[in-house]
């Protein structure tokens, strides 16, 4: 996408995806709409491709009029100061692209930065999209934007491995989770694990 050409790999790959399409990976599973995206592997997931690392950011995508949005607080590596947001069942979502309008006019009392679509006073973009489109005529303004509140999101990241982490046994030794225990990374984007199996050390001879 020209518009987003600055922009990182994760930002681009989240607003030219196409969501809530069937996933390539789980296409006999029921409910496999890509409906989540993964801004460490720049990947659409469908519910099935989690559980993932802990550690990643993953978005989860809604539709509100026939459009796709993304909730404010989950958006944590971009700052949404300043586009128009909305309420859906008491969240605060943005939209991701630009709106289809049928109303569009520069001269408008508060016309979109990017798209000349009218907003609300106080708004200066109506969509991510559009943020990053006019935020993409200054590099350090969308550097700036790209906020990356990285130390709070690592910190969050470290405290939900901290509760998932299992408790010291008595005898001091952890015991080994087994293959069955451990869910994939992200779906389909990562690679396949190699089923290659080492051949165990053999004991010394007496």
């Amino acid at each position: 996408m020209a518009a987003v050409r600055g922009a990182a790999q994760w930002l681009r790959g989240l607003l030219s995806e196409e969501f809530f399409e069937a996933c390539g990976v789980h296409p006999a599973e029921r409910k496999n709409e890509k409906n989540h995206f993964c801004a460490d592997c720049a990947a659409a997931l469908c519910r099935h491709c989690l559980p993932h690392d802990p550690s990643h950011n993953v978005l989860q995508i809604w539709k509100y009029a026939s459009c796709f949005v993304v909730r404010v607080d989950d958006l944590k590596l971009f700052d949404c100061t300043g586009i128009q947001s909305h309420t859906v069942s008491d969240h605060e979502v943005v939209f991701l692209n630009e709106r289809t309008a049928r109303k569009r006019s520069a001269s408008a009392e508060n016309p979109c930065a990017a798209c000349a679509r009218p907003l609300s006073s106080g708004h200066d973009c109506c969509s991510l999209f559009c943020k990053v489109k006019h935020l993409g005529e200054s590099e350090r303004g969308l550097r700036c934007a790209l906020r990356v509140n990285r130390k709070a999101v690592a910190a969050a990241a470290a405290a939900a491995e901290e509760e998932a982490a299992v408790p010291e046994p008595h005898n001091g030794k952890r015991p080994r989770a087994s293959s069955s225990d451990a869910g994939p990374s992200c779906g389909g984007s990562l690679r396949k694990r190699s089923r290659k199996q080492h051949l165990p050390a053999r004991s010394p001879f007496c």
